[in-house]
Protein backbone atom coordinates (compact mmCIF):
# COMPACT_ATOMS: atom_id res chain seq x y z
CA UNK A 1 0.00 0.00 0.00
CA UNK A 2 1.33 3.45 -0.91
CA UNK A 3 2.48 5.62 1.96
CA UNK A 4 0.22 8.55 2.79
CA UNK A 5 1.52 12.01 1.98
CA UNK A 6 0.72 13.14 5.51
CA UNK A 7 3.27 10.65 6.82
CA UNK A 8 5.79 13.37 5.95
CA UNK A 9 5.96 17.12 6.72
CA UNK A 10 3.82 19.37 4.54
CA UNK A 11 6.56 21.99 4.26
CA UNK A 12 10.25 21.86 3.41
CA UNK A 13 12.90 24.23 4.80
CA UNK A 14 14.51 24.08 1.35
CA UNK A 15 11.65 26.17 -0.06
CA UNK A 16 11.95 29.62 1.48
CA UNK A 17 9.05 32.11 1.12
CA UNK A 18 10.66 33.92 -1.81
CA UNK A 19 11.27 30.66 -3.68
CA UNK A 20 7.75 29.51 -2.85
CA UNK A 21 6.36 32.62 -4.52
CA UNK A 22 8.49 32.09 -7.61
CA UNK A 23 7.47 28.45 -7.89
CA UNK A 24 3.80 29.31 -7.41
CA UNK A 25 3.94 31.73 -10.33
CA UNK A 26 5.55 29.12 -12.56
CA UNK A 27 3.17 26.36 -11.53
CA UNK A 28 0.14 28.54 -12.21
CA UNK A 29 0.93 27.84 -15.87
CA UNK A 30 0.18 24.12 -15.58
CA UNK A 31 -2.75 23.03 -17.71
CA UNK A 32 -2.76 19.29 -17.03
CA UNK A 33 -2.44 17.15 -13.87
CA UNK A 34 1.04 15.96 -12.90
CA UNK A 35 1.89 13.29 -10.32
CA UNK A 36 5.25 13.06 -8.62
CA UNK A 37 5.86 9.41 -7.71
CA UNK A 38 8.64 8.93 -5.18
CA UNK A 39 10.40 5.78 -4.03
CA UNK A 40 11.55 6.41 -0.46
CA UNK A 41 13.71 4.54 2.01
CA UNK A 42 14.15 4.95 5.75
CA UNK A 43 17.02 7.41 5.33
CA UNK A 44 16.96 11.09 6.12
CA UNK A 45 17.38 12.15 2.51
CA UNK A 46 14.19 10.29 1.58
CA UNK A 47 12.38 12.21 4.30
CA UNK A 48 13.77 15.48 2.92
CA UNK A 49 12.59 14.55 -0.55
CA UNK A 50 9.11 13.68 0.68
CA UNK A 51 8.74 17.00 2.50
CA UNK A 52 10.01 18.84 -0.58
CA UNK A 53 7.43 17.11 -2.80
CA UNK A 54 4.60 17.75 -0.34
CA UNK A 55 5.51 21.42 -0.29
CA UNK A 56 5.66 21.66 -4.09
CA UNK A 57 2.38 19.76 -4.47
CA UNK A 58 0.72 22.28 -2.16
CA UNK A 59 1.54 25.10 -4.57
CA UNK A 60 -0.76 23.97 -7.39
CA UNK A 61 -4.07 22.10 -7.61
CA UNK A 62 -2.65 20.39 -10.71
CA UNK A 63 0.04 18.63 -8.66
CA UNK A 64 -0.09 15.54 -6.49
CA UNK A 65 2.48 13.18 -5.03
CA UNK A 66 2.60 9.48 -4.22
CA UNK A 67 5.12 7.70 -2.01
CA UNK A 68 6.14 4.05 -2.33
CA UNK A 69 8.63 1.75 -0.68
CA UNK A 70 10.89 -0.30 -2.96
CA UNK A 71 9.21 -3.64 -3.64
CA UNK A 72 5.65 -2.32 -3.54
CA UNK A 73 5.46 -1.89 -7.32
CA UNK A 74 8.09 -3.69 -9.37
CA UNK A 75 7.20 -1.68 -12.45
CA UNK A 76 7.86 1.62 -10.70
CA UNK A 77 11.04 0.18 -9.15
CA UNK A 78 12.36 -0.57 -12.63
CA UNK A 79 11.32 2.70 -14.25
CA UNK A 80 12.70 4.94 -11.51
CA UNK A 81 15.66 2.73 -10.49
CA UNK A 82 15.11 1.71 -6.89
CA UNK A 83 18.86 1.22 -6.40
CA UNK A 84 19.29 5.00 -6.06
CA UNK A 85 16.97 6.30 -3.36
CA UNK A 86 15.19 8.61 -3.11
CA UNK A 87 13.94 8.40 -6.69
CA UNK A 88 11.17 10.66 -7.98
CA UNK A 89 9.53 10.16 -11.35
CA UNK A 90 7.29 12.67 -13.11
CA UNK A 91 4.02 11.24 -14.42
CA UNK A 92 1.49 12.91 -16.72
CA UNK A 93 -1.99 11.51 -17.19
CA UNK A 94 -0.92 8.38 -15.35
CA UNK A 95 1.92 7.78 -17.81
CA UNK A 96 5.60 7.86 -16.93
CA UNK A 97 7.16 11.03 -18.33
CA UNK A 98 10.69 9.53 -18.43
CA UNK A 99 12.07 12.26 -16.14
CA UNK A 100 13.57 11.10 -12.82
CA UNK A 101 15.34 12.80 -9.91
CA UNK A 102 17.65 10.95 -7.51
CA UNK A 103 18.10 13.14 -4.50
CA UNK A 104 16.40 16.39 -3.49
CA UNK A 105 16.61 18.85 -6.41
CA UNK A 106 17.67 21.77 -4.25
CA UNK A 107 19.97 24.66 -5.17
CA UNK A 108 20.38 25.19 -8.91
CA UNK A 109 18.49 21.95 -9.65
CA UNK A 110 15.17 23.43 -8.51
CA UNK A 111 14.95 25.16 -11.88
CA UNK A 112 15.35 21.81 -13.64
CA UNK A 113 12.70 20.25 -11.45
CA UNK A 114 10.28 23.07 -12.20
CA UNK A 115 11.02 22.65 -15.92
CA UNK A 116 10.16 18.95 -15.70
CA UNK A 117 6.82 19.79 -14.11
CA UNK A 118 6.11 22.34 -16.82
CA UNK A 119 6.95 19.76 -19.50
CA UNK A 120 4.53 17.22 -18.04
CA UNK A 121 1.89 19.82 -17.24
CA UNK A 122 1.62 21.14 -20.78
CA UNK A 123 3.19 24.49 -19.95
CA UNK A 124 6.67 24.31 -21.45
CA UNK A 125 7.62 26.73 -24.21
CA UNK A 126 7.58 25.07 -27.66
CA UNK A 127 10.94 24.10 -29.09
CA UNK A 128 11.97 25.39 -32.49
CA UNK A 129 11.65 23.13 -35.52
CA UNK A 130 15.39 22.42 -35.95
CA UNK A 131 15.65 21.27 -32.32
CA UNK A 132 12.59 19.04 -32.66
CA UNK A 133 14.07 17.58 -35.83
CA UNK A 134 17.32 16.83 -33.98
CA UNK A 135 15.42 15.15 -31.15
CA UNK A 136 13.60 13.03 -33.70
CA UNK A 137 16.92 11.70 -35.02
CA UNK A 138 17.35 9.66 -31.82
CA UNK A 139 16.22 6.24 -33.03
CA UNK A 140 17.46 3.89 -30.30
CA UNK A 141 16.68 3.71 -26.55
CA UNK A 142 18.97 5.88 -24.44
CA UNK A 143 19.19 6.01 -20.64
CA UNK A 144 20.79 9.31 -19.57
CA UNK A 145 22.19 9.80 -16.06
CA UNK A 146 23.40 13.35 -15.46
CA UNK A 147 25.55 13.30 -12.32
CA UNK A 148 25.46 16.71 -10.67
CA UNK A 149 26.17 18.81 -7.64
CA UNK A 150 23.38 21.09 -6.48
CA UNK A 151 25.53 24.23 -6.76
CA UNK A 152 26.49 23.66 -10.41
CA UNK A 153 24.87 25.99 -12.96
CA UNK A 154 26.01 23.96 -15.97
CA UNK A 155 24.59 20.81 -14.33
CA UNK A 156 21.14 22.34 -14.03
CA UNK A 157 21.12 23.40 -17.68
CA UNK A 158 22.17 19.94 -18.85
CA UNK A 159 19.56 18.21 -16.69
CA UNK A 160 16.82 20.47 -18.08
CA UNK A 161 17.94 19.80 -21.66
CA UNK A 162 18.20 16.04 -21.14
CA UNK A 163 14.78 15.85 -19.56
CA UNK A 164 13.19 17.95 -22.29
CA UNK A 165 14.63 15.53 -24.85
CA UNK A 166 13.21 12.64 -22.81
CA UNK A 167 9.81 14.27 -22.69
CA UNK A 168 9.77 14.80 -26.45
CA UNK A 169 11.22 11.41 -27.46
CA UNK A 170 9.77 8.21 -25.92
CA UNK A 171 13.04 6.36 -26.53
CA UNK A 172 14.89 8.54 -24.01
CA UNK A 173 14.82 8.52 -20.21
CA UNK A 174 16.71 11.18 -18.26
CA UNK A 175 17.79 10.93 -14.62
CA UNK A 176 19.25 13.68 -12.45
CA UNK A 177 21.66 12.09 -9.95
CA UNK A 178 23.02 14.06 -6.99
CA UNK A 179 26.49 12.49 -7.02
CA UNK A 180 27.15 13.49 -3.42
CA UNK A 181 24.57 10.94 -2.23
CA UNK A 182 25.96 7.87 -3.96
CA UNK A 183 29.66 7.22 -3.24
CA UNK A 184 29.53 3.83 -4.96
CA UNK A 185 28.43 5.57 -8.16
CA UNK A 186 31.22 8.13 -7.82
CA UNK A 187 33.72 5.30 -7.45
CA UNK A 188 32.28 3.25 -10.32
CA UNK A 189 32.45 6.08 -12.84
CA UNK A 190 35.44 7.83 -11.24
CA UNK A 191 33.53 11.09 -11.01
CA UNK A 192 35.90 13.96 -10.30
CA UNK A 193 33.97 16.82 -11.86
CA UNK A 194 30.36 17.48 -12.68
CA UNK A 195 28.36 17.41 -14.76
CA UNK A 196 29.22 13.91 -15.88
CA UNK A 197 26.74 12.21 -18.18
CA UNK A 198 26.46 8.43 -18.24
CA UNK A 199 24.78 6.94 -21.31
CA UNK A 200 23.24 3.48 -21.15
CA UNK A 201 25.28 2.65 -18.08
CA UNK A 202 28.64 2.42 -19.80
CA UNK A 203 29.60 5.56 -21.75
CA UNK A 204 30.69 8.61 -19.76
CA UNK A 205 30.75 12.14 -21.19
CA UNK A 206 32.23 14.96 -19.09
CA UNK A 207 31.20 18.60 -19.10
CA UNK A 208 28.20 20.68 -20.04
CA UNK A 209 26.46 20.41 -23.38
CA UNK A 210 24.21 22.66 -25.42
CA UNK A 211 20.93 21.18 -26.60
CA UNK A 212 22.39 20.76 -30.10
CA UNK A 213 25.48 19.00 -28.75
CA UNK A 214 23.36 16.75 -26.56
CA UNK A 215 20.99 15.65 -29.32
CA UNK A 216 23.93 14.95 -31.65
CA UNK A 217 25.54 12.84 -28.96
CA UNK A 218 22.35 10.89 -28.27
CA UNK A 219 21.66 10.25 -31.94
CA UNK A 220 25.03 8.48 -32.16
CA UNK A 221 24.36 6.15 -29.23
Amino acid sequence: MALQADAYPAKSPLIAPELEGQLSQLLDRLTAPVTMVCLVGEDGKSGEMAAFLNHVAGLSPKLSCQFLRPGEDSGVDGLLDASLLPATGIYAGGEFGRMVFHGVPGGKEITGFAAALLNAGGAAKPLDKPTMKDIGKIKKPVDIRVCVSLACHHCAQLVASAQRVAWENPLVTAHMVDANLYPDLVSKYQIQRVPLTVLNGDTTVPGGKTMAELTTLLAKC
